[in-house]
């Protein structure tokens, strides 16, 4: 379950960046229970969605440059074995393009 422990991450990061309540570098890995080095690759996932991340020496935060909204939605479900061979079509699986050409996997 490790992405979704990484997605509630990135929330958490999200708002504190939003809030401007990070703190230091530092201080900003302890509250999300990271090291640094860990909290910066963090930090390189959110900049990679565009966010316009900066730091302020002055006063020890982090924050947004500019106006932004990170909305982050998951779905997760369970199957049993059967319902899998359902949706992966079983032993007569066709794929199919979605110009509808048939592929063969032989």
């Amino acid at each position: 379950m490790n992405f979704i422990r990484q997605i509630e991450r990135i929330k958490k990061m999200h708002k504190l960046i939003s809030g401007e309540k990070t703190g230091s570098p530092l201080t900003f890995a302890k509250k999300l229970s990271l090291s640094r080095s860990q909290f910066y690759n963090e930090l390189e996932l959110i900049k990679e969605l565009d966010a316009p991340v900066k730091y302020c020496k002055k006063r020890e935060t982090f924050y947004y440059e500019t106006h932004f909204e990170l909305i982050l939605n998951f779905s997760l479900k369970t199957i049993r074995e059967d319902e899998s061979r359902e949706i992966f079509g079983g032993f007569n699986f066709r794929p199919i393009l979605l110009d509808g050409t048939l592929i063969s996997l032989l």
